[in-house]
């Protein structure tokens, strides 16, 4: 999103006398969110793209089976990563060939099958979160730490996913 996109207090303002429930500081520190975070994010996805031409979605696959290391279904990564069952699908498919990712039988059901990274794939994941890490905490130090730790706040607290 461009700088030229989130609309001035006083544009807000105007809004307020047809719609008096428009908050000015509200719209502007959520564009203001919006705008940071595409920004911190095509930052980070250009470098592993760059680098190791991961998509987005490729990343987050793999994140998610890195934290499940005992596998996990093919619907519970596309329900954690937010995309269809089909998107998933063509992605294991691709990842399987690039030999990341193998698919066994469930241990709770055999015709059901989970997916696991590979010891490739493994190897691959131990390679390239250290520096992504590392650059997510460099874009972070701009920020202090107790700042760090109020933006964590703030954002769960905005998300519902903390009270007051």
């Amino acid at each position: 999103m461009k700088r030229e996109l989130i609309p001035s207090w006083e544009e807000l303002e105007a809004h307020k006398k047809t719609v008096p429930e428009i908050n000015p500081a509200a719209v502007i520190a959520m564009l203001e969110i919006k705008q940071a975070s595409d920004e911190v994010q095509a930052s980070i996805l250009d470098v592993l793209q760059k680098e190791y031409h991961l998509s987005e979605g490729k990343f987050c696959l793999l994140i998610v089976l890195h934290q499940n290391p005992q596998g996990i279904a093919p619907s519970e990564i596309a329900a954690k990563i937010g995309v269809s069952k089909a998107t998933i699908s063509n992605m294991l498919i691709r990842m399987e060939r690039d030999g990341l990712i193998v698919a066994k039988p469930s241990p709770d059901d055999a015709r059901a099958k989970i997916i696991c990274l590979t010891q490739k794939g493994q190897d691959f994941m131990s390679e390239i979160l250290p520096p992504h890490y590392l650059r997510v905490t460099k874009l972070m130090e701009r920020l202090s730490e107790a700042e760090q730790k109020e933006l964590i706040h703030l954002l769960k607290k905005m998300s519902g996913r903390v009270h007051a």
